[in-house]
Parts: C-alpha cells; sequence; structure tokens
C-alpha cells in the first residue's frame, strides 16, 4: 500500500476495502469520463420539470420578439436617415445649379461692396451697374461653394423658398 492510502487508513477517512477497491480501479481516459458527465447531466435536465422549460421558452420568446421589435425600429431610423441626407443633397444640388445657372459675378470688377454675415463683415467686388442694382434691390448675394456669388433677386427667393436656412443676403432689404 502506498503511504498516502495509510495515512488516510490511520486518519479513519476510509476502511481498507475503499483502499483495495481504489487499488484494483483500472483508470479511464478523460474523454470517457467527460462523457458520460454529460450524459448524467442530460439525463437529469431531461428528468426535470418541463413547466420550468416552458417558462423559460416563454422568456426566451420574449425576448427575441423583443429582440426582432428593436431590430425593425434601428432599421426604419437609419431608412429615415438615409431618405433624409437624399433629400438634402438632392436640394442641394438644385439650389447650386440655380446659383450657378444665374450666377453674375463679374471678373473685371474692381468696386468692393462691404455686406453683413451674422457678426461678420465680408465683402464682394462688383461693376458700377451691379452696385447699384444691388442698391436698388434687384441684385441678391449669396454663397456657392464658399465663394461669394451675384445672383438676381428673383432667385433669391427661389433659393429660400426651397431651403430657407440657406444664406441670401439681399442689401436693399436690410
Amino acid at each position: 500500500m502506498s503511504s498516502l492510502s495509510d495515512q488516510l487508513l490511520k486518519a479513519g477517512l476510509v476502511t481498507e476495502e475503499q483502499v483495495k477497491k481504489a487499488a484494483e480501479k483500472p483508470k479511464f481516459k478523460r474523454k470517457n469520463s467527460l462523457a458520460k458527465q454529460a450524459n448524467k447531466k442530460t439525463t437529469k435536465k431531461s428528468t426535470s420539470k418541463p413547466k420550468k422549460q416552458a417558462e423559460q421558452s416563454d422568456l426566451a420568446k420574449f425576448y427575441g420578439e423583443r429582440k426582432q421589435q428593436e431590430n425593425k425600429e434601428k432599421q426604419e431610423i437609419a431608412r429615415q436617415k438615409q431618405e433624409a441626407a437624399r433629400i438634402k443633397k438632392e436640394t442641394n444640388a438644385k439650389i447650386n445649379k440655380l446659383i450657378s445657372d444665374n450666377l453674375l459675378n463679374d471678373d473685371a470688377a474692381e468696386i468692393r461692396f462691404n455686406f453683413v454675415v451674422g457678426t461678420s463683415i465680408k465683402y464682394l467686388f462688383v461693376t458700377e451697374k451691379q452696385q447699384q442694382d444691388l442698391a436698388d434691390g434687384k441684385l441678391a448675394i449669396t454663397f456657392l461653394a464658399s465663394k461669394r456669388s451675384l445672383i438676381p433677386v428673383e432667385t433669391g427667393e427661389e433659393i429660400l423658398k426651397i431651403n430657407p436656412s440657406k444664406i441670401v443676403i439681399i442689401p436693399a432689404n436690410e
């Protein structure tokens, strides 16, 4: 006998029969013992109360439905964002086309025309006729790709109808 089994016998924790049985028992592979343990666990689960399983399946069903609903809501929000972005892109393209089609800027202009945007003073070079038309309210100023643009006042009003937040300055109205 090994010293450990002797010590267990002396301590009274095991009997001689148990020591002999342990010495005779062949060692088995770990895979087999894991498979047996798994089989024991599955048999225990199958003999448990069916009511508990039904409750768990109802709870799982509820969570599944809630997750589906949340996914639908997320998809709807994403779709709405995409639609809003598409509409904004279309309106910006329409406004940019209006401005570029009606652009009245003159590269030879030498008169500096000052105007206010928010709290800052900006300027635009105009001709004498354009300066008089700005004073009479026949022309407006807006921005196209951060460039100051001179356009007819009718075009400026049309732009404001399409997008009221677009900056359109009509100096005669100020």
